[in-house]
């Protein structure tokens, strides 16, 4: 839309003046009474009456005046708004972030990003890994907090931090012999040692099944499953009664509260660890508060050697 029309209008209307518009203006008088003029064919109606002195507004003119008034006072409005945005100031974001996650991280995130952004409004989608790579691909949600496994070729990401992987088991579930202990007094688990123990896993399209899939690939061969589970919560709840072992993320070993003794096992003398990404669409554009909230993210979960 022209606003610049509306304006000249709106001020030859208040001044009544084509003259001391166009001075205004920093415009000729000629080239704004050739404008009116251009308007007024264009529109197909008389603005103004200039046999009058000074000039006054037709009908057609005072409900073409008023109309634009209001449109003039909503793009006012519309750039301050715009202005707020682009400072990052207030808004809207959409997180997409698998539900344990989301309790995980969203305590230790959100007090830090709403003390620097206190009008921006923050909207969780909670759902599982493969539906949040749908609900990003769809628009659905600005950007989803993922474990980086699988191809992500469609996707753009984002580095947050790293998380480790735990094998956990109910205490003396696992004999001496199917693990060792390092200088650190940590206990690192056999994995060739556990072709017979069965094994809580989630179900395909979740992320850690994803990641034990690949494990078990590195060492050759195919687990026993005592059941599959669409959570952590209950891999780790079933796996802390005894009734297999389970590999879940830090992040349910230090959210899920239990009630009984359990041993916790790193997977290599190094640890077994996946990246923590942000993904948006590929070739999407993204806005200034979906980059600073990411950008926080990174800040409130930066692991000491990433400082």
């Amino acid at each position: 839309m022209e606003f610049s029309k509306l304006e000249y209008i709106v001020k030859v209307a208040e001044l009544g003046n084509i003259t001391r518009a166009a001075e205004e203006l920093f415009m000729t008088q000629p080239a704004l009474s050739h404008f009116i003029s251009r308007v007024e064919k264009e529109e197909g109606v008389r603005i103004f009456d200039r046999s009058s002195n000074p000039i006054t507004t037709t009908y057609e003119g005072e409900k073409y005046i008023e109309t634009a008034r209001k449109i003039l006072e909503l793009n006012r409005l519309l750039q301050e708004e715009m202005a707020e945005v682009t400072s990052s100031r207030k808004g809207r974001v959409k997180i997409g972030i698998p539900p344990l996650r989301a309790a995980s991280m969203l305590p230790r995130f959100l007090p830090v990003f709403t003390e620097e952004y206190p009008h921006v409004e923050i909207q969780t989608v909670e759902h599982n890994s493969r539906q949040l790579r749908e609900d990003v691909l769809k628009g659905s949600v600005d950007f989803a907090v993922l474990p980086r496994l699988g191809s992500l070729d469609d996707f753009s990401c984002i580095h947050i931090c790293r998380e480790e992987l735990l094998l956990t088991a109910r205490e003396g579930y696992l004999k001496e012999d199917q693990y060792t202990l390092d200088a650190e007094g940590r206990k690192i688990i056999a994995f060739e040692a556990l072709r017979q123990v069965p094994f809580i896993l989630l179900k395909d399209g979740h992320g850690s099944r994803g990641a034990m899939d690949m494990l078990f690939k590195l060492h050759g061969y195919k687990p026993k499953i005592f059941m599959e589970t669409t959570n952590n919560e209950t891999a780790f709840g079933l796996a802390a009664v005894g009734l297999g072992v389970a590999v879940v993320p830090r992040t349910t070993v230090e959210t899920i509260r239990h009630d009984h003794p359990v041993q916790l096992f790193h997977l290599s003398e190094s640890g077994y660890f996946w990246d923590i990404v942000a993904i948006t669409r590929k070739g999407g554009q993204m806005g200034l508060l979906e980059r600073e909230c990411i950008l926080m993210m990174k800040e409130v979960f930066a692991e000491p050697d990433e400082e």
